[in-house]
């Protein structure tokens, strides 16, 4: 079982040990004869500028039949990530049709069509933010277990809809709150987090298949309950809600986490009569 790991996240690189780290990444993969991968993470805290890199080795992972892919562009060492992205996105034009040097979404949905388990982060789904209909080109996602690795703000929320939306066979799906704080970026369109995920429509993975939804490091916040309302709402074979409580929290901040449990508990609307909600302490 091959399973290789492309991690630039331990300290906060410059461009050029990212350019180095990028280099190496590509000779690896150039190197490898295997013809079928188990798992594939790669980790880039800077993607801006390397979007030909990450089409190029998602394309080699979809190559390989991988199974496991985890794409992760978050930084944990900086707090205005939103910031840039927004300024990327906002020289970018259509997503569907790319300008040279852009991430192109629509061709990067195609690599995830038959990974299993599939990790993606708030800079993947807020890249989705601007784009056409991603799947409009290809089949749905044959994905059973999506992880995705953001702070739910509002810029996520399409992202997100799209990935529900592409994914008819999810069986689990799994929030990773992030736990630095990102600068909320600007943008000509205000999204009310109530009002979005009141109106958004039941996808077929939510009517059919998610049985398991985890939420970790859950704090009650009022975008984290914005979703899961949403979620027990429309989830009509869901069994299980985990909620995995934040670590450090103090004696207020976990009075809170209680109450919010509480109000899921007792005011949430539930589709599925068989929803076991679980909270689980730090």
């Amino acid at each position: 079982m091959t399973q290789p790991v492309f991690n630039r996240k331990t300290v906060e690189p410059t461009r050029v040990d990212t350019l180095l780290f990028v280099r190496v990444m590509r000779e690896c993969v150039s190197r490898f004869t295997g013809k079928v991968i188990e798992n594939f993470e790669l980790h880039l805290s800077q993607p801006i500028g390397f979007e030909e890199d990450i089409m190029s080795l998602t394309k080699f992972a979809a190559s390989r039949q991988v199974k496991n892919l985890v794409l992760d562009f978050s930084n944990p060492t900086q707090e205005n990530i939103s910031l840039a992205l927004q300024a990327r996105r906002d020289r970018a034009s259509r997503c569907i049709y790319p300008r040279k040097n852009e991430l192109d979404v629509s061709h990067l949905f195609f690599n995830f069509l038959y990974v299993r388990d599939l990790t993606v982060c708030s800079f993947l789904l807020q890249m989705l933010k601007d784009c056409d209909d991603p799947m409009a080109l290809h089949d749905p996602l044959k994905t059973r277990h999506l992880v995705m690795k953001t702070n739910l703000h509002t810029n996520d929320f399409m992202g997100m809809s799209i990935f529900l939306k592409s994914c008819p066979e999810l069986e689990s799906l799994t929030f990773d709150i992030l736990t630095t704080r990102l600068a909320r970026a600007p943008s000509p369109l205000v999204i009310d987090p109530a009002k979005y995920w009141i109106t958004s429509n039941a996808y077929e993975c939510l009517e059919k298949t998610l049985k398991v939804v985890k939420v970790k490091n859950f704090r009650g916040r009022s975008n984290e309950l914005h979703v899961l309302q949403y979620l027990i709402r429309t989830g009509r074979v869901m069994e299980r809600l985990d909620l995995y409580e934040a670590k450090g929290l103090n004696h207020k901040q976990k009075s809170s986490v209680l109450a919010s449990v509480e109000e899921v508990q007792q005011n949430f609307k539930r589709a599925s009569r068989n929803l076991q909600i679980t909270l689980h302490n730090a």
